[in-house]
């Protein structure tokens, strides 16, 4: 050990400084690639990784968004439902709505010579029928009035179209009355097995995965 530390005291301080050099320098390339490289290579796995989670936070947040849209689609269509359901009642609903008017005619106080519910036409959008009701009936003005005013203030919808009025005559108790004649125009949705929430629930579901 002595003898290394002579020989190296011996040499010129110029090839001390280079044999110094060199060892920083042998020392300086180990710790590049033994801890810097893989270090580094570590560092850019841990990057992609990351960017990788923020693409896939990014894409399910648009996901949430999505089906928070289709949720409130539902919901507005859900109401829409409700209210179309009160107005255009379904196939097993039309003949209490029927009843209703007839009991309003009665109701009116004018008399009721013909009902001919006539031939049901499919409406071109496929979604209800049509169905027309040919009316007869004699009494006053007022009384025809008051009829048409309860008519429309039905939850359903019921048009009176064709409305045609012969000119007065008086009635055997010498009352005005005139037979007035119209067509009723009520409707009936067409029931289908699967319905509007049932498509848009199917939606979300396929959304949300």
């Amino acid at each position: 050990m002595a003898s290394f530390i002579d020989k190296i005291q011996k040499t010129s301080t110029r090839t001390r400084a280079i044999g110094f050099g060199a060892f920083i320098a042998i020392l300086l390339i180990a710790y590049i690639f033994q801890f810097q490289i893989p270090m580094n290579t570590k560092i850019k796995q841990l990057e992609t990784a990351l960017t990788g989670l923020q693409d896939n936070i990014r894409e399910n947040d648009n996901k949430i968004k999505k089906l928070d849209v289709l949720r409130a689609e539902v919901k507005s269509l859900q109401g829409r439902l409700v209210i179309l359901t009160e107005q255009l009642p379904p196939e097993s609903e039309v003949s209490d709505l029927l009843r209703q008017i007839q009991n309003l005619v009665n109701q009116s106080g004018l008399a009721l010579k013909s009902w001919k519910p006539s031939g049901r036409k499919m409406h071109a959008s496929g979604l209800y029928e049509e169905i027309p009701i040919a009316i007869t009936l004699t009494g006053g003005y007022h009384h025809t009035a008051w009829l048409f005013d309860q008519v429309g203030k039905l939850t359903r919808i019921v048009n009176i179209l064709n409305i045609k009025m012969d000119s007065m005559k008086m009635s055997n108790d010498g009352n005005p009355e005139v037979t007035i004649t119209c067509t009723a125009m009520t409707f009936s949705a067409v029931e289908k097995k699967v319905g509007v929430e049932k498509k848009v629930d199917a939606a979300t579901k396929k959304t949300s995965r």
